[in-house]
């Protein structure tokens, strides 16, 4: 095969006068009445007894596949510049600091604004990060396609290759640099869907507060010291007087260094009722004039509350009156105060009232940030996945069997000779006897009745992709589980509950207990399901790959059909889509994008700044790995959704009753011996397979494909004995 015509970059198509010297049919066909001659150049797949044909059309290495790799090198460069574009933005920025490789993109201020900042972010990494996966997927795709001449060897050795689905077989018979390109685009997927999502976080504070019961709304210059009485005894007090806070927080309240603001018991139990505190600090509870009249003293109460603690807010149930039998329930308290009830304390020398509260105002300091570090190894495997692609179109000039139509033209075109005899053989017959080196023989044809999708996906894929989706959702329902009884200890347990904890927002409760000795680490624990949904995308995408060839195999036993090619002859028609179509395609792509947004809101990294008392230092830093249960449901109950589905899809029946050859090249080729018919006239025109007829030096019926001019075509008969034609056709 080393003196086949190379496939040239050309888009031209030459044009002779067809003088039907090089045709076996006369001149007839395509060709005929036309002024094109037909199909020389073809490439290596074209045996050396076409090789004497003139050159009339010549196949283009930038066309088919080549343009939907060049689609997905330009997706990658597009995503490539957005994210250098990023990073040079937050790293140029005066107005941004950097410190300790982390860069600021939102400087502190609104935490309302940071979060969704940070939303709209990561929803646009999963944009991008889908975006790179499926144009991955595409390039692998067509890098393990075999070129015939890959395949005829492979067939020497009783060995048979994938065409039209991903295949990792593929990988030790093509050519090493092809392997190699595709190795390389599947390690860097690895980083970037383990590291992408956590380049960008949102960073919130929290802050402690002390709060004070306290007789008055008011307090005398220098009299603080009054507000002593009664409380030296108090093992609490004496915390908080011994580091002098105490003091430090009445005298910001009596110099008015600090904005205390009045507010109604409701509107204070209520913007002190959150995780995180972020806009308030100190509070002074007020009591009513009536419920002091036994007390002498000014402070009559008086605690610390630390910022960032599971279920900080409890305290204001703290004391309160409710009934003995039903712990206080914050939440239910503060609809009670909302709705007319009184905010009774219970302290230790008597009942108050609460009648109002001064709440110190403080400024919003969160932020959003990405790590620099992360950036740069996501923008370096963003770089290799882009030069691989283009390299993939630039180097990769050998025609490969891309489609199913690139198959069934190639064999049809140059029949192959190991397949010979078997035109009834399906996959199982390959592997079972064909691949074993068994003879071969006429055989009756056998009503195997409704042929469903599922039967066109090999054993080995339904496994690994029903057992790895089975496993991850077993695992993330146990997660689901263990973070609701976590939540649970903390009286939560109700889906409100969980919808008020919103989506990917970081809370005191729904936080991982380990300890991280560093960021990366709690990192890599929240990107880890991102690479595990990466391999199961690759995995479900495969099976609507497998089903949908087979759909298209079984099309061509219903009625006459173009080839669909990747460079089409005279005659059939081009493609830029592989196995799936666009109907398919696109909802499976935005499948993938909302699984991984949602994995993204479900467990997510989480970093809080706990400020002290006086709001002039962080105190302490949290910083883990946070989870969002209702995000998980939401999660888990689309990934049940698109398993069910798929099994759905998989139980349609074909168009006709054919033999389900797979993705399976030797039982591809045994399909295409032709006979009664050149296979020039047949390529060129909508084809058919089925009975063409009785083959008397066989003494058996043939299975093949013909044109729709040509012989008559027909179902195959149960009972019937089918057999291959000889080696030359007769």
């Amino acid at each position: 095969m080393g003196d086949f015509r190379k496939w040239l970059p050309t888009w031209t198509v030459l044009s002779q006068r067809d003088n039907g010297q090089n045709r076996g049919d006369g001149g007839g066909g395509v060709g005929e009445n036309s002024s094109w001659t037909e199909l020389s150049s073809l490439g290596p797949e074209l045996s050396r007894e076409h090789s004497n044909t003139s050159p009339v059309w010549k196949p283009v290495w930038y066309t088919g596949w080549h343009t939907g790799v060049l689609i997905c090198a330009a997706t990658a460069l597009v995503v490539l510049f957005i994210n250098v574009g990023l990073t040079i933005y937050a790293v140029a920025n005066a107005g941004y600091e950097m410190e300790g490789g982390t860069v600021m993109l939102y400087p502190g201020g609104s935490c309302d604004r940071s979060k969704t900042i940070g939303t709209w972010l990561h929803l646009g990494i999963n944009v991008l990060s889908t975006l790179l996966l499926s144009s991955s997927n595409y390039t692998q795709q067509c890098l393990a396609a075999p070129t015939r001449s890959e395949i005829d060897s492979a067939h020497a050795r009783r060995r048979w290759m994938d065409i039209g689905v991903p295949s990792v077989r593929n990988l030790f018979r093509i050519k090493l640099e092809r392997t190699f390109l595709w190795i390389a685009i599947g390690l860097t997927s690895i980083p970037l869907h383990l590291l992408y999502n956590s380049a960008v976080y949102t960073s919130l504070t929290a802050n402690s507060y002390a709060v004070a019961i306290v007789a008055t709304n008011d307090a005398k210059p220098g009299g603080y010291l009054d507000m002593l009485d009664g409380l030296e005894d108090s093992q609490e007090f004496l915390k908080w007087r011994d580091g002098a806070l105490f003091r430090d927080v009445v005298e910001r309240y009596i110099n008015r260094a600090r904005i205390y603001q009045y507010l109604v018991p409701s509107d204070c139990m209520e913007r002190y009722n959150r995780d995180f505190v972020s806009d308030r600090s100190n509070l002074f509870l007020v009591v009513r004039n009536s419920s002091t009249s036994t007390y002498n003293a000014t402070l009559l109460d008086m605690f610390g509350v630390s910022g960032g603690e599971p279920m900080a807010s409890n305290w204001i149930c703290r004391n309160n009156l409710a009934p003995r039998d039903s712990p206080c329930d914050p939440n239910k308290l503060v609809e009670n105060v909302k709705g007319g009830h009184p905010w009774r304390m219970e302290l230790t020398r008597g009942e108050v009232e609460i009648s109002g509260c001064l709440s110190e105002k403080t400024d919003e300091n969160c932020t959003v940030q990405f790590t620099l570090q992360i950036m740069i190894i996501v923008i370096c495997c963003n770089f290799v996945k882009a030069c691989c692609m283009i390299m993939a179109v630039v180097r990769t000039r050998e025609p490969t069997l891309v489609t199913l139509g690139d198959a069934v033209d190639s064999f049809l075109r140059v029949p192959d000779p190991t397949t010979v005899g078997m035109c009834f053989s399906d996959r199982r017959f390959v592997i079972l006897e064909w691949r074993r080196g068994r003879s071969i023989g006429a055989r009756p044809w056998k009503q195997e009745g409704v042929q469903r999708w599922w039967r066109s996906v090999s054993e080995t894929r339904w496994l690994i992709c029903n057992l790895f989706c089975l496993i991850t959702i077993i695992a993330a329902g146990i997660l689901l589980r263990m973070g609701i009884r976590r939540d649970a200890s903390y009286g939560s347990t109700s889906l409100k509950s969980m919808w008020n904890r919103g989506l990917g927002k970081v809370n005191s409760v729904s936080l991982v207990t380990l300890t991280f000795r560093n960021i990366t680490e709690a990192t890599l624990l929240a990107n880890l399901p991102q690479t595990i949904l990466s391999f199961l995308y690759l995995t479900y995408n495969s099976l609507f790959t497998c089903m949908l060839l087979g759909h298209e195999w079984s099309l061509f036993a219903h009625h006459h059909r173009t080839l669909r090619v990747t460079s089409p002859r005279p005659g059939q028609r081009s493609t830029y889509w592989l196995q799936v179509p666009y109907t398919y395609a696109i909802p499976l792509m935005t499948l993938s994008g909302l699984l991984h947004w949602l994995t993204s809101q479900s467990i997510f990294l989480a970093r809080v700044d706990v400020f002290d008392e006086l709001g002039e230092s962080i105190s302490k830093t949290i910083s883990g790995v946070g989870y969002s249960c209702i995000a998980t449901i939401f999660a888990l109950t689309l990934g049940i959704l698109a398993l069910v589905a798929a099994t759905g899809i998989g139980s349609r029946s074909f168009a006709a009753e054919i033999v389900t050859v797979g993705s399976c090249s030797a039982a591809i080729s045994a399909a295409c011996h032709a006979w009664g018919e050149d296979t020039e006239r047949i390529v060129g025109r909508k084809i058919r397979w089925g009975d063409v007829g009785f083959v008397r030096s066989q003494m058996a019926r043939h299975l093949t494909f013909s044109s729709e001019e040509g012989v008559k075509v027909g179902k195959p008969v149960v009972g019937e004995v089918y057999a291959g034609i000889g080696e030359k056709g007769e």
